[in-house]
Protein backbone atom coordinates (compact mmCIF):
# COMPACT_ATOMS: atom_id res chain seq x y z
CA UNK A 1 0.00 0.00 0.00
CA UNK A 2 1.29 3.45 -0.91
CA UNK A 3 1.81 6.05 1.79
CA UNK A 4 1.30 9.20 -0.26
CA UNK A 5 -2.16 10.83 -0.42
CA UNK A 6 -4.09 11.18 -3.66
CA UNK A 7 -7.15 13.07 -4.91
CA UNK A 8 -10.31 11.06 -5.71
CA UNK A 9 -12.75 11.73 -8.54
CA UNK A 10 -15.65 13.89 -7.28
CA UNK A 11 -18.96 14.49 -9.08
CA UNK A 12 -21.35 17.27 -8.10
CA UNK A 13 -24.89 18.53 -8.68
CA UNK A 14 -27.11 21.12 -7.05
CA UNK A 15 -30.63 22.17 -6.21
CA UNK A 16 -31.77 25.58 -5.00
CA UNK A 17 -31.11 24.73 -1.35
CA UNK A 18 -28.65 21.78 -1.48
CA UNK A 19 -25.36 20.58 -2.96
CA UNK A 20 -24.66 16.92 -3.76
CA UNK A 21 -21.12 15.49 -3.92
CA UNK A 22 -20.33 11.93 -4.97
CA UNK A 23 -16.80 10.77 -4.10
CA UNK A 24 -15.62 7.81 -6.21
CA UNK A 25 -14.11 5.68 -3.44
CA UNK A 26 -15.04 2.15 -2.43
CA UNK A 27 -14.43 0.41 0.90
CA UNK A 28 -14.08 3.79 2.63
CA UNK A 29 -12.64 3.70 6.14
CA UNK A 30 -12.31 6.46 8.78
CA UNK A 31 -13.67 9.39 6.71
CA UNK A 32 -12.83 12.85 8.06
CA UNK A 33 -15.23 15.39 6.50
CA UNK A 34 -15.64 18.93 7.86
CA UNK A 35 -16.58 22.40 6.68
CA UNK A 36 -14.43 25.22 8.05
CA UNK A 37 -14.58 28.82 6.84
CA UNK A 38 -16.82 27.75 3.95
CA UNK A 39 -14.22 25.19 2.81
CA UNK A 40 -14.97 21.46 2.64
CA UNK A 41 -12.09 19.30 3.93
CA UNK A 42 -12.15 15.61 2.97
CA UNK A 43 -9.76 12.83 3.97
CA UNK A 44 -10.38 9.09 3.97
CA UNK A 45 -8.77 5.70 3.44
CA UNK A 46 -10.35 3.88 0.52
CA UNK A 47 -10.00 2.21 -2.87
CA UNK A 48 -9.96 4.64 -5.78
CA UNK A 49 -8.40 5.05 -9.20
CA UNK A 50 -4.92 4.56 -7.70
CA UNK A 51 -5.84 1.56 -5.55
CA UNK A 52 -5.92 1.54 -1.72
CA UNK A 53 -4.62 4.80 -0.37
CA UNK A 54 -5.38 7.90 1.64
CA UNK A 55 -7.41 10.25 -0.56
CA UNK A 56 -8.05 13.88 0.27
CA UNK A 57 -9.21 17.16 -1.27
CA UNK A 58 -10.50 20.62 -0.39
CA UNK A 59 -13.28 22.66 -1.99
CA UNK A 60 -13.85 26.38 -1.32
CA UNK A 61 -17.55 26.95 -2.07
CA UNK A 62 -18.72 29.83 -4.23
CA UNK A 63 -21.26 31.10 -1.65
CA UNK A 64 -21.86 30.48 2.08
CA UNK A 65 -23.02 27.04 3.19
CA UNK A 66 -24.08 25.65 6.54
CA UNK A 67 -21.24 24.00 8.49
CA UNK A 68 -23.31 20.88 9.21
CA UNK A 69 -23.25 18.23 6.52
CA UNK A 70 -24.63 14.73 5.98
CA UNK A 71 -22.72 11.90 4.35
CA UNK A 72 -23.49 8.29 3.55
CA UNK A 73 -20.93 5.56 2.85
CA UNK A 74 -21.84 2.79 0.41
CA UNK A 75 -19.79 -0.10 -0.90
CA UNK A 76 -18.93 1.74 -4.11
CA UNK A 77 -18.90 5.45 -3.20
CA UNK A 78 -19.41 8.15 -0.56
CA UNK A 79 -22.27 10.65 -0.93
CA UNK A 80 -22.20 14.09 0.76
CA UNK A 81 -25.12 16.53 1.09
CA UNK A 82 -24.41 20.17 1.98
CA UNK A 83 -27.09 22.77 2.76
CA UNK A 84 -26.78 26.24 1.20
CA UNK A 85 -27.26 29.16 3.60
CA UNK A 86 -29.51 30.90 1.08
CA UNK A 87 -31.75 29.16 -1.41
CA UNK A 88 -30.52 30.26 -4.85
CA UNK A 89 -28.87 28.90 -7.98
CA UNK A 90 -25.07 28.90 -8.24
CA UNK A 91 -23.29 29.46 -11.53
CA UNK A 92 -20.51 27.10 -10.39
CA UNK A 93 -19.51 25.11 -7.30
CA UNK A 94 -16.15 26.59 -6.31
CA UNK A 95 -14.88 30.04 -5.54
CA UNK A 96 -12.11 29.70 -8.10
CA UNK A 97 -13.36 30.19 -11.64
CA UNK A 98 -11.32 27.35 -13.09
CA UNK A 99 -12.83 23.98 -12.22
CA UNK A 100 -10.45 21.57 -10.38
CA UNK A 101 -9.33 18.63 -12.51
CA UNK A 102 -10.77 16.04 -10.09
CA UNK A 103 -14.25 17.67 -10.15
CA UNK A 104 -16.94 16.87 -12.74
CA UNK A 105 -20.73 17.21 -13.08
CA UNK A 106 -22.87 14.37 -11.72
CA UNK A 107 -25.05 13.77 -14.78
CA UNK A 108 -27.17 11.22 -12.90
CA UNK A 109 -28.49 14.07 -10.71
CA UNK A 110 -27.78 17.07 -12.91
CA UNK A 111 -30.56 19.59 -13.63
CA UNK A 112 -30.39 23.07 -15.10
CA UNK A 113 -32.00 25.95 -13.22
CA UNK A 114 -35.39 25.81 -14.98
CA UNK A 115 -35.69 22.05 -14.45
CA UNK A 116 -34.77 22.46 -10.79
CA UNK A 117 -37.46 25.12 -10.36
CA UNK A 118 -40.02 22.78 -11.92
CA UNK A 119 -38.89 20.00 -9.58
CA UNK A 120 -39.18 22.38 -6.59
CA UNK A 121 -42.69 23.46 -7.59
CA UNK A 122 -43.72 19.84 -8.10
CA UNK A 123 -42.38 18.96 -4.64
CA UNK A 124 -44.22 21.89 -3.03
CA UNK A 125 -47.43 20.91 -4.83
CA UNK A 126 -47.05 17.32 -3.65
CA UNK A 127 -46.54 18.51 -0.05
CA UNK A 128 -49.63 20.72 -0.33
CA UNK A 129 -51.74 17.84 -1.63
CA UNK A 130 -50.46 15.53 1.11
CA UNK A 131 -51.33 18.18 3.72
CA UNK A 132 -54.87 18.47 2.32
CA UNK A 133 -55.22 14.69 2.37
CA UNK A 134 -54.07 14.50 6.01
CA UNK A 135 -56.43 17.30 7.01
CA UNK A 136 -59.31 15.63 5.19
CA UNK A 137 -58.76 12.45 7.20
CA UNK A 138 -59.19 14.31 10.49
CA UNK A 139 -62.86 13.96 11.49
CA UNK A 140 -64.61 17.32 11.69
CA UNK A 141 -66.42 18.20 14.89
CA UNK A 142 -70.11 18.80 14.02
CA UNK A 143 -70.51 20.90 17.19
CA UNK A 144 -67.44 23.09 16.56
CA UNK A 145 -69.36 26.27 15.76
CA UNK A 146 -71.73 25.68 18.67
CA UNK A 147 -68.78 25.28 21.06
CA UNK A 148 -67.14 28.44 19.73
CA UNK A 149 -70.36 30.40 20.19
CA UNK A 150 -70.80 29.07 23.71
CA UNK A 151 -67.19 29.91 24.68
CA UNK A 152 -67.48 33.37 23.10
CA UNK A 153 -70.60 34.17 25.15
CA UNK A 154 -69.08 32.79 28.36
CA UNK A 155 -65.92 34.89 28.00
CA UNK A 156 -67.98 37.96 27.02
CA UNK A 157 -70.18 37.68 30.14
CA UNK A 158 -67.13 37.26 32.38
CA UNK A 159 -65.38 40.19 30.71
CA UNK A 160 -68.41 42.44 31.27
CA UNK A 161 -68.71 41.31 34.89
CA UNK A 162 -65.08 41.94 35.79
CA UNK A 163 -65.12 45.21 33.81
CA UNK A 164 -68.02 46.39 35.99
CA UNK A 165 -66.05 45.43 39.11
CA UNK A 166 -62.88 47.20 37.96
CA UNK A 167 -64.60 50.39 36.79
CA UNK A 168 -66.78 50.57 39.92
CA UNK A 169 -63.80 50.13 42.26
CA UNK A 170 -61.67 52.62 40.31
CA UNK A 171 -64.37 55.32 40.32
CA UNK A 172 -65.02 54.82 44.04
CA UNK A 173 -61.28 55.04 44.73
CA UNK A 174 -61.01 58.40 42.94
CA UNK A 175 -64.11 59.79 44.65
CA UNK A 176 -63.75 58.39 48.19
CA UNK A 177 -60.00 57.72 48.36
CA UNK A 178 -58.94 55.33 51.13
CA UNK A 179 -62.47 55.25 52.54
CA UNK A 180 -63.49 53.06 49.59
CA UNK A 181 -61.21 50.30 50.92
CA UNK A 182 -63.46 49.51 53.88
CA UNK A 183 -66.83 48.99 52.15
CA UNK A 184 -65.54 47.22 49.04
CA UNK A 185 -67.13 43.93 50.00
CA UNK A 186 -70.61 45.39 50.56
CA UNK A 187 -70.66 47.19 47.18
CA UNK A 188 -68.81 44.68 44.97
CA UNK A 189 -69.42 41.25 46.55
CA UNK A 190 -72.65 40.41 44.66
CA UNK A 191 -71.02 40.81 41.24
CA UNK A 192 -67.88 39.00 42.43
CA UNK A 193 -70.07 36.15 43.71
CA UNK A 194 -71.69 35.93 40.26
CA UNK A 195 -68.40 35.94 38.32
CA UNK A 196 -66.60 33.48 40.58
CA UNK A 197 -69.58 31.10 40.66
CA UNK A 198 -69.68 31.24 36.87
CA UNK A 199 -65.94 30.42 36.84
CA UNK A 200 -66.79 26.83 37.87
CA UNK A 201 -67.72 26.39 34.20
CA UNK A 202 -63.99 26.62 33.35
CA UNK A 203 -63.35 23.47 35.39
CA UNK A 204 -66.20 21.74 33.60
CA UNK A 205 -64.93 22.88 30.18
CA UNK A 206 -61.49 21.49 30.89
CA UNK A 207 -62.91 18.28 32.37
CA UNK A 208 -65.11 17.38 29.37
CA UNK A 209 -62.54 18.56 26.79
CA UNK A 210 -64.34 21.61 25.39
CA UNK A 211 -61.08 23.52 25.92
CA UNK A 212 -57.59 22.03 25.90
CA UNK A 213 -56.30 23.82 28.99
CA UNK A 214 -54.97 21.55 31.78
CA UNK A 215 -57.44 20.74 34.56
CA UNK A 216 -55.16 21.21 37.61
CA UNK A 217 -54.29 24.94 37.15
CA UNK A 218 -57.97 25.81 36.50
CA UNK A 219 -59.06 23.76 39.51
CA UNK A 220 -56.51 25.39 41.83
CA UNK A 221 -57.36 28.95 40.74
CA UNK A 222 -61.16 28.63 40.82
CA UNK A 223 -61.36 26.65 44.07
CA UNK A 224 -58.70 28.82 45.74
CA UNK A 225 -60.41 32.09 44.88
CA UNK A 226 -63.84 30.81 45.84
CA UNK A 227 -62.57 29.53 49.19
CA UNK A 228 -61.25 33.01 50.02
CA UNK A 229 -64.39 34.73 48.65
CA UNK A 230 -67.18 32.53 50.04
CA UNK A 231 -65.63 31.16 53.24
CA UNK A 232 -63.00 33.59 54.50
CA UNK A 233 -64.63 36.85 53.37
CA UNK A 234 -68.27 35.90 52.87
CA UNK A 235 -68.79 34.02 56.16
CA UNK A 236 -66.51 35.94 58.52
CA UNK A 237 -68.30 39.26 58.91
CA UNK A 238 -65.35 40.92 60.66
CA UNK A 239 -63.29 40.45 57.45
CA UNK A 240 -65.79 42.26 55.22
CA UNK A 241 -64.73 45.71 56.43
CA UNK A 242 -61.00 45.04 56.06
CA UNK A 243 -58.96 47.05 53.52
CA UNK A 244 -57.37 43.85 52.19
CA UNK A 245 -60.67 42.99 50.42
CA UNK A 246 -60.08 45.92 48.05
CA UNK A 247 -56.65 44.63 47.01
CA UNK A 248 -57.87 41.05 46.57
CA UNK A 249 -60.78 42.11 44.33
CA UNK A 250 -58.72 44.67 42.41
CA UNK A 251 -55.92 42.21 41.52
CA UNK A 252 -58.45 39.58 40.44
CA UNK A 253 -60.37 42.00 38.23
CA UNK A 254 -57.31 43.48 36.45
CA UNK A 255 -56.02 40.02 35.49
CA UNK A 256 -59.41 38.94 34.13
CA UNK A 257 -59.85 42.25 32.32
CA UNK A 258 -57.28 41.00 29.78
CA UNK A 259 -57.65 37.22 30.06
CA UNK A 260 -61.29 36.96 29.04
CA UNK A 261 -61.09 39.31 25.99
CA UNK A 262 -58.07 37.31 24.76
CA UNK A 263 -60.03 34.04 24.87
CA UNK A 264 -63.14 35.75 23.50
CA UNK A 265 -61.29 36.95 20.38
CA UNK A 266 -59.57 33.56 20.01
CA UNK A 267 -63.03 31.99 19.60
CA UNK A 268 -63.48 33.99 16.37
CA UNK A 269 -59.86 33.52 15.19
CA UNK A 270 -58.78 37.10 15.91
CA UNK A 271 -55.41 37.82 17.47
CA UNK A 272 -54.48 41.28 18.71
CA UNK A 273 -50.73 41.18 19.35
CA UNK A 274 -50.80 43.87 22.04
CA UNK A 275 -53.57 42.05 23.91
CA UNK A 276 -51.68 38.76 23.58
CA UNK A 277 -48.56 40.31 25.06
CA UNK A 278 -50.48 41.91 27.95
CA UNK A 279 -52.42 38.71 28.66
CA UNK A 280 -49.22 36.66 28.98
CA UNK A 281 -47.23 39.38 30.80
CA UNK A 282 -49.53 41.16 33.25
CA UNK A 283 -49.71 38.09 35.51
CA UNK A 284 -46.01 38.51 36.35
CA UNK A 285 -46.61 41.37 38.83
CA UNK A 286 -50.33 40.85 39.51
CA UNK A 287 -50.47 37.14 40.28
CA UNK A 288 -47.93 37.32 43.16
CA UNK A 289 -49.62 40.54 44.44
CA UNK A 290 -53.04 38.88 44.36
CA UNK A 291 -51.67 35.83 46.17
CA UNK A 292 -50.06 38.09 48.78
CA UNK A 293 -53.40 39.86 49.31
CA UNK A 294 -55.15 36.48 49.72
CA UNK A 295 -52.47 35.39 52.22
CA UNK A 296 -52.95 38.62 54.22
CA UNK A 297 -56.71 38.00 54.34
CA UNK A 298 -56.08 34.48 55.69
CA UNK A 299 -53.62 35.76 58.30
CA UNK A 300 -56.12 38.40 59.45
CA UNK A 301 -58.94 35.82 59.57
CA UNK A 302 -57.06 33.23 61.66
CA UNK A 303 -57.25 35.05 65.03
CA UNK A 304 -60.89 36.06 64.39
CA UNK A 305 -61.94 32.48 63.62
CA UNK A 306 -59.89 31.16 66.53
CA UNK A 307 -61.57 33.57 68.96
CA UNK A 308 -65.14 33.06 67.73
CA UNK A 309 -64.80 29.31 67.14
CA UNK A 310 -66.54 29.64 63.77
CA UNK A 311 -66.64 26.44 61.70
CA UNK A 312 -64.89 24.52 64.50
CA UNK A 313 -66.33 21.08 65.37
CA UNK A 314 -65.84 18.32 67.92
CA UNK A 315 -65.21 14.71 66.93
CA UNK A 316 -67.61 12.15 68.45
CA UNK A 317 -66.76 9.93 71.42
CA UNK A 318 -64.33 8.32 72.14
CA UNK A 319 -62.00 10.88 70.49
CA UNK A 320 -63.94 13.95 71.73
CA UNK A 321 -61.36 16.26 70.14
CA UNK A 322 -62.18 19.77 68.93
CA UNK A 323 -60.89 20.62 65.44
CA UNK A 324 -60.47 24.38 65.12
CA UNK A 325 -61.09 25.94 61.73
CA UNK A 326 -58.21 28.32 62.40
CA UNK A 327 -55.84 25.33 62.26
CA UNK A 328 -57.23 24.43 58.83
CA UNK A 329 -56.63 28.03 57.69
CA UNK A 330 -52.99 27.75 58.73
CA UNK A 331 -52.63 24.55 56.70
CA UNK A 332 -54.37 26.19 53.74
CA UNK A 333 -52.02 29.19 53.98
CA UNK A 334 -49.08 26.84 53.37
CA UNK A 335 -50.93 25.05 50.54
CA UNK A 336 -51.73 28.43 48.97
CA UNK A 337 -48.08 29.05 48.10
CA UNK A 338 -47.71 25.50 46.76
CA UNK A 339 -50.66 26.11 44.45
CA UNK A 340 -49.14 29.42 43.38
CA UNK A 341 -45.94 27.65 42.36
CA UNK A 342 -47.93 25.20 40.16
CA UNK A 343 -49.93 28.00 38.54
CA UNK A 344 -46.90 30.25 37.98
CA UNK A 345 -45.10 27.37 36.28
CA UNK A 346 -48.13 26.80 34.03
CA UNK A 347 -48.38 30.51 33.19
CA UNK A 348 -44.66 30.69 32.41
CA UNK A 349 -44.95 27.75 29.98
CA UNK A 350 -47.92 29.45 28.32
CA UNK A 351 -45.98 32.71 27.98
CA UNK A 352 -42.98 30.97 26.45
CA UNK A 353 -45.25 29.08 24.07
CA UNK A 354 -47.08 32.19 22.81
CA UNK A 355 -44.30 34.81 22.99
CA UNK A 356 -41.02 32.85 23.10
CA UNK A 357 -41.48 31.18 19.69
CA UNK A 358 -41.85 34.59 18.04
CA UNK A 359 -38.59 35.73 19.57
CA UNK A 360 -36.81 32.68 18.23
CA UNK A 361 -38.20 33.37 14.74
CA UNK A 362 -36.92 36.95 14.90
CA UNK A 363 -33.44 35.64 15.64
Amino acid sequence: MQSRSLTPHVHWAQRHSELYLRVELSDVQSPEITITDNVLHFKAQGHGAKGDNVYEFQLAFLEPVKPQLVYKVTQRQLNITVQKKESNWWERLTKQERRPLFLAPDFDRWLDESDAEMELKAKEEEERINKIRIESRVPKDPFRQLKRGYLFMYNLVQFLGFSWIFVNMTVRLFILGKDSFYDTFHTIADMMYFCQTLAFIEILNSLVGIVRSPLIPSLLQVLGRNFVLFIVLGNVEEMQSKAVVFFVFYCWSIIELFRYPFYMLSCIDIEWKLLTWIRYTIWIPLYPLGTLAEAVSLIQAIPIVSETGKFSFTLPYPMSMTIKFSFFLQIYLIMLFLGVFINLRHLYKQRRQHLGSKKRKMK
